[in-house]
């Protein structure tokens, strides 16, 4: 048996990523509902829905990230003095405050990380839905799994809501549209994670860069 029929072969194959059991996958394109024999888990297919529900949360978050960076996540109103907190404001603040690490790290984790991975993740997804390759593809996708790990939405939201808390007491504190896009961008962040099928994108890059 040559190479390129030992690739083929193999490519017909999955794993289940409960049980790892070893399942042939059906010739024709399948959908999210295909389960595993053995343990009854849900595996992921080579259809078409294994990129357009990732590339859909992608295109969710693109669009929440503006508006929940640069519009008011907060407005506040303590003894007559209102004012409005952006994201991007919050990280000018800690720089003029002599906390210009910190500031770097809320802005890599909150703002530049989220944004790379959307963007990244939706590249790859298009040119993957349009069986396109493209100079270094397979390192887009390779940056966006490293970028995974720092992309913190979710522990910034939790630290905001626990700052909401303390500043009742002292404040009127009202939510901006900002919060809300914030909070769109990371149920889309979640649902990126939850719909992608890491494996299944590998599969197509390497059938689309050796084709």
């Amino acid at each position: 048996m040559n190479d390129t029929a030992l690739e083929q072969k193999t490519a017909d194959f999955t794993i289940c990523h409960e049980c790892d059991v070893l399942m042939r996958l059906p010739d024709g394109p399948v959908s999210s509902a295909l389960r595993c024999p053995r343990c009854s888990s849900p595996v992921k297919g080579h259809g078409s829905a294994e990129i357009a529900r990732p590339l859909a949360a992608v295109a969710a978050g693109l669009i929440f990230f503006w508006p929940a960076n640069f519009m008011p996540i907060l407005h506040m109103s303590i003894l007559g003095i209102e004012s409005n907190h952006t994201m991007i404001g919050a990280v000018r603040v800690m720089a003029e405050g002599n906390m210009v690490p910190v500031a770097l790290m809320v802005l890599f984790c909150s703002v530049l990380a989220p944004l790379l991975e959307f963007s990244l993740l939706g590249i790859v997804l298009a040119q993957v839905a349009l069986g396109r390759n493209i100079l270094l593809l397979p390192n887009f996708f390779r940056f966006y799994s490293h970028l995974d790990s720092w992309a913190m939405l979710e522990v910034y939201m939790i630290g905001l809501l626990v700052s909401v808390i303390k500043l009742i007491g002292m404040a009127s504190v009202t939510p901006g549209i900002g919060l809300v896009c914030f909070v769109g961008m990371m149920l889309a962040s979640i649902a990126v994670k939850v719909t992608l099928d890491r494996h299944g994108v590998w599969r197509k890059i390497e059938a689309i860069c050796n084709g």
